[in-house]
C-alpha cells in the first residue's frame, strides 16, 4: 500500500465546527459516612474514556503538529511552548486511573457520590499552502483537563456558579450512582441527558 505524500511545509490551518463537550469519564458508588464525615474510599468506575486523534484526507501530516495547532488556536499552546512536551499533542495517549490521587474527604456525614469529568476539544481542520496545489482536511480530538467532582445524594445537586454543561455531568453522575428518588438523582437537568 502506498502511502500518501507529504504535505507542504509552512501551511496554514483553517480551524471549523469547534466543540468543547464536558463527559462523565468515571464514577463512584455511593459511599455512606458518618457524624464528622472522613474520607472517601471507595472506588471509581470508567464510564468513557477520551481519546487524542487525527484523522485526515489528502496530503500526510504530523498528527502532533495538527493537535498542536489546534492548541494554539483554542489558547491551550502559548508562543515558546513546544509540541512534543504536550499532553495536549499526544495521540494516542489515555486517561490515568481515576482512583491514583484520590484523596476527597468531606466534613458531614450523609451519602456520597465522587465523579471525574473530562474536557473535550474536538474540531474539523483544513490544511493549505499558498503555492501548493494538495489540500489536506480532517478532524481532530484531544482533552484539556480531567476534573472531579463530589455531591451528597441527599442534597439537590447543581450551584448558580456552575456552568452547565460540568452542571449536567454532576446530574448524570447522580442518575448513575443515587438511588432514583433521592434528591440529587431527581435534580432538574437529570433527565435532559
Amino acid at each position: 500500500m502506498a502511502s500518501s505524500p507529504k504535505a507542504c511545509a509552512h501551511g496554514s490551518y483553517e480551524w471549523f465546527n469547534v466543540q468543547r463537550p464536558v463527559r462523565l469519564s468515571a464514577v463512584s458508588d455511593v459511599e455512606t459516612l458518618g457524624k464528622g464525615g472522613g474520607r472517601l474510599n471507595g472506588l471509581k468506575h470508567r464510564v468513557w474514556s477520551p481519546k487524542t486523534s487525527v484523522s485526515s484526507h489528502g496530503p500526510a501530516l504530523p498528527p502532533r503538529d495538527v493537535l498542536f495547532s489546534l492548541a494554539e488556536f483554542i489558547g491551550e499552546a502559548q508562543d515558546g511552548d513546544d509540541a512534543a512536551d504536550m499532553a495536549f499533542t499526544e495521540v494516542g495517549r489515555t486517561p490515568g486511573d481515576p482512583n491514583s490521587t484520590r484523596t476527597t474527604s468531606v466534613d458531614g456525614a450523609g451519602s456520597f457520590v465522587d465523579y471525574n469529568a473530562t474536557h473535550v476539544v474536538e474540531a474539523d481542520f483544513r490544511y493549505t499552502c499558498r503555492h501548493a496545489t494538495g489540500v489536506t482536511s480532517g478532524h481532530a480530538t484531544s482533552w484539556t483537563v480531567d476534573g472531579s467532582g463530589i455531591f451528597e445524594c441527599g442534597t439537590r445537586v447543581g450551584f448558580p456558579e456552575e456552568n452547565r454543561d460540568d452542571l449536567a455531568v454532576a446530574r448524570e453522575a447522580a442518575r448513575l450512582s443515587c438511588d432514583p428518588n433521592s434528591k440529587a438523582a431527581r435534580s432538574p437537568g437529570t433527565a435532559d441527558r
